[in-house]
């Protein structure tokens, strides 16, 4: 069972995101004892609490329906004043663009401008829907933007905005945190979203804030992508669109204006906002929060409210809540026992598998039936990640299809069609390969089921609950609950804890190229007097690669001289290579690896 803290008609779960306002909570709401539904609970920090956060429901609540339910805000808001100040929304599993940033600094995993721009589309796309409800911001910063695991960005704060700036001035800390995002409060309230618009992009772009006080212009002239891991200048157009956004002088005074440069930032450049990179990036960057919050979420609404009703007050008398929740008798000694079995089970659920071994309903199974239980359990859930990595990779080959048939009506080259042609032929066979794979996988996965099923059924016992891992040491200890017998030959003989322990000195390897594949010459390359004096063009990258080996993104690192397509021949080679990834003490771990192409005449 999980331990909730109350805030106002709300169950917290879990704190998802700490930021200068307060915190953010997967929470419950409850139907008497029972599992409702999840919300998004943001609860104000006690700065803003002692300013007067508590007294603004009247306001905020008036805001609530001119946002309706717009996908670019949170839906089904809800505010509560009084004692616990506290703003909820529907639950949409993700996390605040704050931690998307520090964590993929930390992470080192490169975010790409077509990354930022689609996280802005989003963002200003809510601002826009904002001024024409007649309705401002005027705090925007990465903190108000929540992205989802699907890879949507949303502007959560927008109820309580205005209230939070109204108290900036006896909220000191929380003033000295946006500082780099309120520096243009001279302007109209449009040109002070725009401007905090224009920060986060700034910040996406380069993963530094803009300097408070300082040259502006000079920041936006100087900055690189390092963000994208890139030492190359932000490119012209985006450097033009930031200026206008944060520099006095030529600033948007109207929604149609920044509309019209917003869409020919996105979609007359050279990149490609799309939710389905965006998704892929939050899914890798949040992988093990994702199947955390995942495996939670199904737990809570199995559980049982009945400790936090008013008849479970009633009930308590002075006893905890664990104490009613599961059944504990009086007598001293079934306490103690169910006690030794409760810390059993806590071990167990740490690891990831679950309390089923020892629940009293199994008792007296045959451990080999139990262990055999939990290895197929396992193994359907390695299958599952299997079909998740296969269906990303058959998403991405389904949009590279379309890139090249898009490419294929356009272009005029007869040359160019017959090496688009070709690619697209590559393309669709990889799909086909794929869905083989996912195919195998799924009958697999099918087999496992009703091998389990059938186990339990003549065994009569209850199959385990779904798990993302299957952590071995589940197996090692279960005779001890379930057989009581010493059998100390048998835990002996594996020695399992030798490969636990840390080893003394720190062992590292990094990525490598399992199978390279080979890059096809650019069609216009193929004209013998098109590259000039050059008789061989090299292309430097770097590739990023991830725990299974996966490429995430290719750098130029050295460029061709000569603009015949070069680059982009070799990144496509390089994403299309397969790598084994770096490790770290026997752990597959994040890494890199440099890659060189030679292209001849």
């Amino acid at each position: 069972m999980a331990t909730y803290t109350r805030a106002g008609s709300y169950l917290l779960a879990a704190e998802l995101a700490k930021d200068p306002f307060g915190t953010f909570h997967r929470g419950v709401q409850t139907a008497g004892a029972a599992f409702d539904r999840h919300m998004l609970v943001r609860v104000f920090s006690d700065e803003l609490f002692q300013a007067g956060m508590g007294t603004k429901a009247g306001d905020v609540e008036k805001n609530i329906p001119l946002l309706g339910g717009s996908r670019a805000f949170g839906q089904g808001y809800r505010y509560e004043g009084g004692k616990i100040a506290v703003c909820a929304c529907d639950y949409v599993p993700g996390r605040s663009l704050g931690q998307l940033i520090d964590k993929a600094q930390h992470e080192q995993l490169p975010f790409g401008v077509d990354h930022a721009l689609s996280v802005i589309q989003g963002v200003a796309q809510a601002v826009v829907q904002m001024h024409a409800k007649g309705l401002v911001h005027g705090l925007l910063s990465p903190h108000s933007i929540w992205v989802s695991f699907e890879g949507a960005a949303q502007i959560v704060d927008a109820p309580y905005a205005q209230a939070m700036k109204g108290f900036l001035p006896r909220a000191t800390a929380m003033q000295n945190w946006l500082a780099p995002y309120l520096q243009m409060q001279a302007g109209t309230p449009l040109q002070q979203d725009l401007f905090g618009v224009g920060a986060i992009l700034f910040e996406l772009l380069t993963f530094k804030k803009l300097p408070v006080g300082g040259d502006i212009s000079s920041a936006i002239a100087g900055a690189t992508l390092k963000a994208a891991q890139e030492d190359g200048p932000v490119p012209a157009e985006i450097k033009a669109f930031l200026m206008r956004l944060l520099v006095p002088g030529n600033p948007f005074t109207s929604v149609e204006s920044f509309n019209a440069e917003l869409e020919r930032v996105l979609y007359d450049g050279d990149y490609s906002p799309t939710t389905f990179n965006m998704a892929f990036f939050m899914h890798t960057l949040f992988r093990e929060e994702n199947e955390r919050d995942a495996a939670a979420i199904k737990a809570e609404q199995a559980d049982n409210f009945t400790a936090y009703t008013a008849a479970g007050d009633a009930l308590r008398s002075g006893a905890t809540r664990s104490q009613h929740i599961e059944g504990f008798e009086d007598e001293e000694a079934k306490s103690k026992n169910k006690m030794v079995l409760i810390g059993g089970i806590a071990a167990v659920l740490v690891l990831g598998v679950g309390g089923w071994l020892f629940l009293g309903r199994n008792k007296g199974v045959d451990p080999a039936v139990q262990a055999q239980l939990v290895e197929l359990q396992r193994m359907k859930a390695e299958l599952e990640q299997q079909k998740a990595d296969l269906d990303a990779q058959s998403n991405a080959a389904t949009q590279k299809s379309q890139q090249i048939q898009q490419q294929l009506s356009t272009t005029t080259s007869a040359a160019e069609k017959a090496a688009l042609q070709k690619q697209l032929e590559e393309a669709q066979k990889k799909q086909q390969e794929l869905e083989a794979k996912k195919a195998k996988i799924a009958a697999a996965a099918q087999k496992a089921e009703q091998q389990t099923e059938q186990i339990a059924k003549v065994a009569k016992v209850e199959p385990p609950p779904p798990i993302k891992e299957a952590p071995k040491p589940v197996v090692q200890q279960a005779p001890q609950h379930v057989t009581p017998t010493p059998a100390a030959p048998t835990p002996a003989a594996p020695t399992p804890a030798a490969p636990q322990q840390a080893p003394a000195v720190l062992t590292e390897s990094p990525a490598s190229v399992a199978s390279r594949a080979t890059p096809s010459l650019p069609a216009r390359a193929r004209m013998a007097n098109a590259w000039g004096p050059y008789r061989e063009v090299t292309v430097k990258l770097r590739v990023f690669v991830d725990e299974s080996g996966r490429p995430l993104k290719a750098t130029v690192l050295q460029g061709s001289p000569i603009n015949l397509g070069f680059d982009d021949a070799a990144v496509n080679a390089a994403m299309q290579s397969q790598y084994n990834p770096a490790e770290r003490n026997g752990q597959a771990t994040r890494g890199t690896v440099e890659m060189v192409y030679n292209f001849k005449r």
